[in-house]
């Protein structure tokens, strides 16, 4: 999980074209190759990258929310689809919650706005704010974060005081995925030792009532 859009200069500067490159230089997002056909800078195909390099080097079932095919409600309603689709933010709780391990990677070259608030909000949903009362959904330790070289922002700076999630500096690509392998070893051996649950789901007022 992670911006899926790049910050481009011409967003914010009007002689950004006079620049060498609009973007930022980044260890995961390369202009030549995430880049797509109308000019954007694309950061979704260069976790998507991630996600490959992942499968064929440490061999596990990486992917990314967009990967699977639901439609959100706005393409519902501007398309006339006949599903009710579904939010951004439920996929990706949806896909947190079913996942063995979850990495938010950031990087200076992606746009954040929002970004920051959906991962609280994924967080909040598993109950794992330090000051929830509520039992915890998902062991926390496994979900983590990933900031790349320069990468700067409040509100993931905040997430592991706040949530307990550990905070992963990494400077390159290959950097990346040698700490993303041992973070999903960690979890592996931590799994199979502590009996970490992959997600605990709510109880229902009618499982309560069973229960009494």
């Amino acid at each position: 999980m992670g911006p899926y859009t790049a910050f481009n200069a011409a967003y914010a500067y009007d002689d950004a074209d006079e620049l060498r490159s609009p973007y930022f230089g980044d260890p995961l997002f390369d202009p030549d190759e995430h880049v797509t056909d109308d000019g954007r800078g694309d950061i979704e195909r260069a976790l998507a990258d991630v996600c490959a390099d992942l499968r064929e080097e440490i061999g596990v079932r990486a992917f990314i929310a967009t990967d699977i095919d639901i439609p959100t409600k706005r393409q519902v309603e501007e398309t006339g689809l006949d599903e009710p689709g579904m939010t951004p933010l439920d996929q990706s709780v949806e896909l947190a919650a079913v996942s063995d391990a979850v990495m938010f990677v950031f990087t200076a070259a992606g746009l954040t706005t929002g970004v920051g608030s959906e991962v609280g909000a994924v967080l909040g949903e598993f109950n794992l704010r330090w000051k929830d009362p509520a039992d915890e959904r998902k062991p926390r330790p496994r979900l983590r974060l990933f900031c790349g070289p320069s990468f700067g922002s409040a509100s993931i700076d905040e997430i592991t005081p706040a949530y307990g999630v550990d905070r992963i500096e990494f400077e390159t690509r290959e950097d990346l995925l040698a700490k993303a392998q041992q973070f999903l070893v960690n979890v592996e051996r931590g799994a199979q030792r502590n009996g970490w649950p992959i997600y605990r789901p709510p109880v229902t007022a009618s499982e309560t009532d069973r229960k009494r």
